[in-house]
């Protein structure tokens, strides 16, 4: 298998972002056509999740991994965790259903740390290594099912408390992804 496949699918997934966004504007400018484009969102979603798996799973089992990759792979997440979250938080969109508005503080709060640790570590010592740890997984996976839930309109006596438990995943998370950045920078300044 070509080495470029597992970025070629990252790459995909960063274009189905705006793609997404673009829907989801449609769906709000009317409650009808909102109604009408909900299935399609869902459907960009699921395509979303599942070019996510297969990506990690060719890289792994190709042998295909690299920082790259890894990178890749991070900010095709990050780009469409941020968009649905921020388009789900703060635009109107009949039927979808509104997320609060802390969850977005949460997750930018979070993604602002690790980016600004990320370029400290990048611009003193050149590479950094990206590790993707259960955690993260868990915290994503549980935010895939809230936004999934958000644009399908159900269960929504429950987003909030969903939320809240994307906040109890992202808090230590962050905090173990912040710990290793410490690390790598005191093995690398060590040498």
């Amino acid at each position: 298998m070509p080495r470029w496949v597992p970025n070629a699918i990252s790459i995909f997934r960063i274009a189905l972002v705006p793609l997404w966004v673009t829907l989801g504007f449609l769906a709000a400018s009317s409650p009808q056509r909102g109604g009408d484009l909900r299935g399609v969102l869902l459907a960009v979603l699921v395509v979303l999740g599942a070019s996510d798996l297969l990506d990690g799973f060719v890289a792994r089992r190709y042998d295909l991994t690299s920082n790259l990759g890894a990178a890749l792979d991070a900010v095709a997440d990050k780009l469409a965790q941020i968009a649905m979250v921020t388009f789900l938080t703060l635009v109107e969109a009949p039927p979808l259903l509104r997320l609060p508005w802390w969850l977005i503080v949460v997750l930018l709060s979070r993604d602002l740390l690790l980016a600004t640790g990320w370029a400290w570590i990048r611009l003193r010592h050149g590479e950094v290594k990206v590790r993707h740890d259960w955690h993260g997984k868990a915290a994503s996976s549980l935010l895939f099912l809230v936004v999934l839930l958000a644009i399908g309109g159900w269960w929504p006596v429950h987003i909030e408390a969903l939320s809240a438990a994307v906040a109890l995943f992202v808090v230590p998370s962050t905090i173990a992804y912040l710990r290793e950045g410490v690390r790598q920078l005191r093995r690398r300044e060590a040498k």
